[in-house]
């Protein structure tokens, strides 16, 4: 029988651009994603309709390699993994499994790169501990509001659309709003909430505060149920004038806005590369499903037409790869591409996301009617992967905002920029 693929995955990235230490990561963890969870990946959705154990055996698992407090500075007890590149191909590896799985652990990264890049060593000091036991110490990133869609990512909005208000009280921040859908809220042990303390400042009004549970004030709804994705929780929760110390904000004014793009830009780099780990998951399974099936008499991908098929996924696969991996060598080297939460550091961010999430939902798609209805059963992982993509190409604004903010790295684009026909529009319209 011929071979899967003959494929060198060593050679999916540049190795001038992805280091030794991360092509290392990148062998531990494909071995790890092999052995622990490509076995059980069925196993773990089922689990999430019940107990959850199999999902937080594997969490504890990944504990156990050290990662969950690789973020924090060396003085902290952790790696200073701070590198957007090496998360990038850490998640690439996860998305051909279980994707959701590394998201509890991820949260925490995401939550506290502001205080680790503001240098705030009492939160660090208070929190960095917690991080580096042996069970799972969770963590929110609390940004998303009802209300909201996603003002709280857009530039223009500068902070007016926050409606989780935050005030000092001495020497305590009080704080009251809602939040929907942050990845680990119900079950984090700690959140980083973005807040406003005067939406009149614009950015200055911005705050990143943190705040551990359980608290007096602190309330949490109810689990959302998705169609994929399903072994991270999201749902909504509360604050009814809850208390913190006012050194739990993570910088000050501006500062924390600075903070809160940055972590936005992060976040689309890593989501490009667990789309594309979900998307080549995907062709994998198409490839080995295409070798063992025969229509007249040899294999499908040996069809010309089914052979322009692999290829479409091929293509949209690596080019997405060099693309996050680009961005994010960018990211890391800020005195050669200039700083970190630039306008143009955005564009490419958002571009590459945009980008690798059309680009998976099209392997998806793409693997799952190369298999026709074997594709759209449960027997084979297509359908999974096709319902565990779609989330990531919806979060962080999705794929409109996205697109603006690509437009931002090539002119000065402003939603609200002046329209000097709008005062003669509305005359003529109440005439």
């Amino acid at each position: 029988m011929d071979e899967v693929s003959i494929e060198i995955k060593e050679n999916r990235f540049m190795h001038e651009l992805v280091s030794p230490g991360d092509r290392f990561l990148i062998n531990m963890i494909r071995d790890f994603v092999d052995r622990e969870v490509m076995p059980i990946r069925k196993e773990m959705e089922a689990s999430t309709r019940g107990d959850w154990k199999l999902v937080e055996e594997v969490q504890r698992k990944l504990v156990g390699l050290g990662f969950q407090g690789a973020f924090l500075p060396p003085e902290f007890g952790g790696w200073n993994l701070t590198s957007a590149l090496t998360y990038c191909v850490i998640l690439d590896e996860f998305g051909r499994s279980e994707p959701a799985c590394i998201a509890p652990m991820g949260g925490g990264t995401w939550a506290f790169r502001p205080a680790v890049f503001a240098g705030n060593k009492t939160i660090l000091e208070d929190f960095a501990p917690r991080f580096l036991g042996q069970e799972p110490y969770v963590a929110c990133f609390a940004m998303t509001e009802p209300s909201g869609g996603c003002n709280i990512e857009n530039l223009d909005m500068k902070g007016k659309g926050i409606h989780t208000r935050a005030y000092l009280d001495g020497d305590e921040w009080v704080i009251n709003g809602a939040k929907v859908w942050p990845t680990n809220s119900g079950i984090a042990d700690v959140y980083c909430v973005v807040c406003n303390t005067d939406p009149s400042l614009g950015d200055d009004g911005i705050a990143l505060i943190y705040v551990p549970v359980p608290a007096e004030g602190y309330s949490f709804g109810r689990f959302e149920d998705k169609a994929g994705f399903r072994s991270s929780r999201e749902g909504d929760f509360y604050f009814d004038n809850v208390r913190v110390p006012k050194e739990y904000r993570a910088a000050g004014p501006g500062e924390d806005a600075k903070l809160l793009h940055d972590n936005l830009i992060f976040a689309r780099l890593f989501s490009a590369a667990w789309a594309i780990g979900i998307g080549q998951g995907a062709f994998d399974d198409a490839l080995a499903f295409t070798n063992e099936r025969k229509v007249a008499g040899k294999p499908i991908r040996q069809h010309s037409l089914a052979a322009n098929v692999l290829a479409d996924m091929a293509i949209d696969i690596q080019v997405g790869r060099d693309s996050y991996v680009n961005a994010a060598y960018m990211y890391d080297n800020p005195e050669t591409y200039g700083p970190r939460n630039s306008k143009f550091m955005l564009s490419r961010s958002s571009l590459t996301k945009v980008f690798c999430c059309e680009a998976a939902v099209r392997v998806t798609n793409q693997a799952m009617e190369l298999m026709g209805n074997y594709g759209y059963g449960t027997e084979y992982n297509v359908e999974k992967y096709w319902r565990d993509n779609k989330i990531i190409q919806l979060w962080e604004g999705g794929v409109q905002l996205g697109k603006l903010d690509v437009a931002r790295g090539y002119y000065d684009y402003d939603q609200f920029h002046e329209n000097d026909l709008y005062d003669a529009m509305q005359k003529m319209r109440s005439g």
